[in-house]
């Protein structure tokens, strides 16, 4: 019975001291630190993988954004855009409304939902997003991001695309 006490301690005696070098013997010398989640790279690979038509891959990389920051942004914004490529717009406008709701200045998902927004058939709601980015516009003048004077074009061309034809030509119902 001894025999098997010893043996015990001396396996409690390792596992301890196992266990209290474990952090310094984790990483041989010189190894580098472990790296930190990039979540723009993931975007990046997302934004690719849809401009050639990889769906699954795009969603992969928003899922992997969203898993490790679920507040960010541009994990919503890019899965709303998997959800267009896939024709879910209702999806696709309530992924956009999660991603202005953690950053209401982001301008792709601010334009991305406008225009769903009008061919959804919904020009008030697009018309609100389309008067944010004009407000924008005028207060950052000659500084706005590149991207916004785009985004306020593509807004108002959708919401002209998406009025029946007869208020496009002027030819009114109400005609005397």
């Amino acid at each position: 019975m001894r025999r098997s006490t010893v043996l015990v301690l001396s396996l409690w005696t390792l596992i301890s001291v196992s266990a209290a070098l474990s952090p310094a013997v984790a990483e041989p010398p010189g190894a580098a630190p472990p790296t930190a989640y990039n979540p723009a790279a993931d975007y990046r690979r997302g934004v690719e993988a849809l401009r050639v038509g990889r769906i699954d891959q795009a969603e992969a990389a928003a899922n992997a954004i969203l898993s490790a920051q679920p507040q960010l942004a541009s994990g919503s914004q890019l899965l709303g855009l998997v959800k267009v490529r896939r024709g879910d717009l209702t999806g696709a406008v309530a992924e956009f409304d999660k991603a202005l709701a953690h950053d209401a200045q982001f301008i792709q998902a601010r334009e991305e939902r406008a225009v769903i927004l009008a061919r959804l058939g919904q020009p008030q709601r697009a018309r609100i997003d389309l008067e944010a980015l004009r407000a924008r516009a005028a207060a950052c003048a000659r500084d706005c991001p590149p991207d916004l004077r785009r985004a306020i074009s593509r807004i108002e061309a959708a919401l002209v695309a998406g009025r029946p034809s007869s208020a496009r030509d002027g030819r009114g119902a109400n005609r005397s």
